[in-house]
């Protein structure tokens, strides 16, 4: 469950899994989003994000240029673009439903999550 400082009950969105194996681990120190570069948005479970090597904070991945710690969310976060957001459960290693990633999850991005992060397709 993602938290941040907002006092608020959400209703429960989402529920998919993109889980292909119950193998899986999770970064030790969780990621907090920076709601200033993310904005308000939804980011549903297997969002690709990426550590900014300036500012130490997690982003949406674009580009692999000024950033590092590459993983996907394994919860859905509704980023209110004010507040930034820690989410404990962001996969480090793990096999994924290919099918199921949003589309955010590119070539440039499976490419440099792999072996750690297998991509398979759901047959």
């Amino acid at each position: 469950m993602p938290y941040s400082l907002k006092d608020e009950r959400t209703p429960f969105r989402g529920g998919k899994n993109i889980l292909a194996s119950i193998h899986m681990q999770y970064t030790e120190e969780g990621a907090t989003l920076d709601a200033s570069k993310i904005g308000a948005k939804y980011l549903p479970v297997g969002t690709p994000i990426a550590r900014n090597l300036t500012t130490g904070k997690y982003e949406v991945f674009s580009t692999a240029t000024g950033f590092d710690d590459f993983a996907l969310l394994n919860v859905d976060v509704d980023c209110d673009g004010k507040h930034d957001v820690f989410v404990g459960e962001v996969l480090i290693r793990a096999s994924v439903y290919d099918g199921k990633l949003p589309v955010t999850v590119t070539q440039e991005f499976k490419d440099l999550t792999n072996p750690l992060i297998r991509y398979v397709k759901n047959i």
